[in-house]
């Protein structure tokens, strides 16, 4: 096996893990300061889909397209056997002395029902969204320009994922109608920021990428 393919096995493997964990942890909300001068009440799971973002621009960038696709699809897969397996096992009593009870296992645990379905239909619409606009303006700039596609798609990707996941679950009456617009602006405008603060890391993943499999250019396919 190659570097090439050892390292895209790892970045792959790195988005699954992320965006499992965010469905894993997305019920917990939390008040994310930024130096005392912003605030957002907003799911920990908001803070963790930038990287993904970022994960799937170093795949793009470097292997291609259909790799970013590909990754994107098991994602997906992933998530739902997980979900698929978490649902099996709180079906399943708990003993009388077991430390963690029926209850409690459900409460912590329950991320099968439409909120985790939600989430997980928004991140492939955004991601699909974003590697498509990733790769025209890579053809529109000749290449050049990383920070430009990187930080253009990730915004409209984020955007898409955003109204989709808030507008699902107003939907189905898990947040009310007139909170839609606020919740959305500011998730949208805190993944705004991270996301601009991802482009060094994408640079630096891009030198990195270079270096380790001895091309100091873009990688286009896998030998």
């Amino acid at each position: 096996m190659t570097h090439k393919s050892k390292i895209l096995i790892a970045l792959a493997c790195a988005y699954c893990v992320v965006v499992v964990t965010g469905n894993l942890i997305f019920a917990k909300i939390v008040n994310f300061n930024i130096l005392g001068l912003l605030s957002f009440e907003v799911s920990v799971g908001v803070l963790l889909y930038p990287v993904t973002f970022l994960l799937i621009d170093l795949i793009v960038e470097c292997y291609g397209k259909q790799w970013a696709k590909t990754t994107v699809i098991v994602g997906v897969l992933v998530s739902f056997l997980v979900m698929a397996l978490i649902f099996v096992s709180d079906q399943m009593n708990a003993v009388s002395w077991s430390p963690v009870s029926n209850e409690l296992f459900h409460k912590v645990f329950h991320v099968y029902g439409i909120a985790a379905v939600a989430s997980l239909v928004a991140n492939y619409a955004a991601q699909s969204c974003g590697i498509m606009i990733f790769v025209w303006l890579k053809e529109k700039t000749e290449g050049r320009h990383l920070w430009l596609r990187n930080n253009a798609n990730t915004m409209a990707a984020q955007l898409v994922d955003t109204v989709c996941v808030i507008s699902i679950l107003c939907l189905f009456d898990i947040l009310p109608w007139d909170k839609w617009m606020i919740i959305t602006v500011d998730s949208f405008f805190l993944k705004f920021i991270i996301a601009i603060c991802d482009t060094p890391f994408c640079y630096l993943g891009h030198f990195l990428i270079g270096r380790a499999t001895g091309e100091g250019r873009v990688i286009e396919e896998l030998a």
